[in-house]
């Protein structure tokens, strides 16, 4: 089961925390392949006896398949309480009021405050939604996992004055940096013709420039050949602007000792998790339990939660397979399988996992950056479509307009690492638009 709700919070006490759940749109598929769709609306409330685990309650009414009856799921009680740190959210619900002795709902509900996913995969692939050529994905665009190229390699690459005619790079890491940065790693070495040799373990930004060389994310560890590179398969610049990061190759420090290519790095000479820490609560054979797996994909929390994936995939004794794509929790569950993420495109290849290598997610769990500015808003004479230019310290963007005030804001453009989009239905339409802006 997949989908969205929004959740609003209503009133906190210290307490009680309430929320409501609305806008419920949850869609089931069984083996056949038939297609169950949930709607619906609830509330979610957290109360805290004193210095006790916060005691969860939650409801829903829910219309299945468009059904007149509605559908009661309150928290099963007889089900395991699962922890997860807070944003994310996992509760096991069961029908109440529709239930029978022969039929009953059971709904286990995993959330997180997410908008999109963007991220890169190891393989190139074909989607199948779109006509060639335009339809071909290759290992160094960012794409999303609503099914869409977000940035293509083209664009990340022309301002870094590679030589024309080479290959598609891939990209190895990507985080967004405020005011739609996008800064990431390559997976091979090349050469600018205004930057000199670039390392694929360096940090780049997509404004053409080199933020950080990888011996200076390395520098505090005191490496002994400070001229190597050892690549950069996984970063996040932290909120303090402290960059975890992961390496391609082992070394030893002489402060720390051996730096796995598994590990969660600091550039401030630290180790922040080791690799058998962000797999503790997975389950593999116990020979392989102290096994590196590498780290290919990270993304940080604001509670410290680890998404991330691996260079190896491995067998978990309870999970099953876990791919090397497949996006994970150090929390110990699955978040995606590879194909979950990639099944907007309906690629045409046969292939169980095509890789993860860069992560970004897109997310309200962030506190809010301050508001960002509309620059100009302006008819294009020939088109007639309307171009907006803004400014702002959001990671992302997307533009929402209203045909008249008072009205209904609706989503016009995707989200965006851009401070710019042009309205080209607009045209068509030929009439006043309201147009408003939200970032992450």
């Amino acid at each position: 089961m997949r989908g969205t709700f929004d959740l609003i919070l209503l009133e906190d006490t210290g307490t009680v925390t309430r929320y409501a759940l609305s806008n419920i749109s949850f869609t089931a598929s069984d083996s056949t392949g038939t297609l169950d769709r949930i709607i619906g609306e609830g509330s979610y409330t957290l109360i805290s006896p004193g210095p006790a685990k916060p005691f969860p309650e939650m409801t829903l009414q829910t219309s299945i398949n468009g059904s007149t009856n509605t559908y009661v799921f309150t928290i099963d009680t007889n089900a395991p309480a699962v922890d997860r740190v807070w944003p994310v959210l996992q509760v096991s619900l069961i029908e109440t009021q529709q239930a029978t002795l022969t039929h009953v709902y059971h709904m286990d509900l995993l959330a997180a405050p997410m908008r999109e996913i963007w991220f890169s995969t190891v393989a190139g692939l074909t989607a199948s939604k779109w006509q060639s050529p335009t339809n071909r994905i290759s290992a160094g665009d960012l794409i999303s996992d609503s099914g869409r190229v977000v940035r293509s390699n083209g664009k990340l690459l022309n301002r870094l004055g590679i030589m024309p005619g080479i290959p598609e790079l891939g990209i190895d890491a990507v985080d967004i940096a405020p005011g739609g940065e996008i800064l990431y790693s390559l997976n091979q070495d090349v050469f600018s013709e205004t930057l000199g040799p670039i390392q694929h373990g360096d940090l780049l930004s997509d404004r053409g420039k080199i933020v950080k060389r990888n011996q200076d994310l390395l520098a505090a560890f005191m490496i002994g050949d400070t001229n190597a590179d050892y690549g950069l398969d996984a970063f996040q610049v932290m909120t303090n602007g402290e960059i975890y990061f992961s390496i391609a190759t082992n070394v030893v420090s002489p402060q720390i000792g051996m730096l796995s290519i598994g590990d969660v790095l600091s550039d401030q000479g630290r180790i922040v998790k080791y690799h058998f820490e962000l797999l503790a609560n997975f389950h593999p054979p116990p020979s392989l339990v102290d096994q590196d797996y590498g780290l290919d994909a990270l993304y940080v929390w604001p509670s410290g939660e680890i998404w991330f994936s691996t260079e190896q995939g491995f067998q978990d004794l309870q999970l099953g397979p876990i791919l090397a794509g497949d996006l994970l929790s150090d929390q110990g569950y699955i978040v995606f399988h590879n194909l979950d993420l990639t099944s907007a495109f309906a690629p045409l290849e046969d292939l169980a996992d095509f890789g993860l290598d860069a992560l970004y997610i897109v997310t309200d769990a962030t506190p809010p950056a301050p508001a960002p500015q509309m620059l100009s808003i302006a008819r294009n004479a020939q088109s007639e479509a309307i171009a907006l230019q803004w400014n702002g310290p959001g990671r992302a963007f997307q533009v929402e307009k209203a045909m008249a005030l008072p009205g209904t804001f609706v989503p016009a453009s995707p989200i965006l690492p851009d401070l710019n989009w042009t309205d080209f239905p607009a045209a068509q339409t030929n009439g006043a638009g309201f147009y408003r802006l939200r970032q992450w």
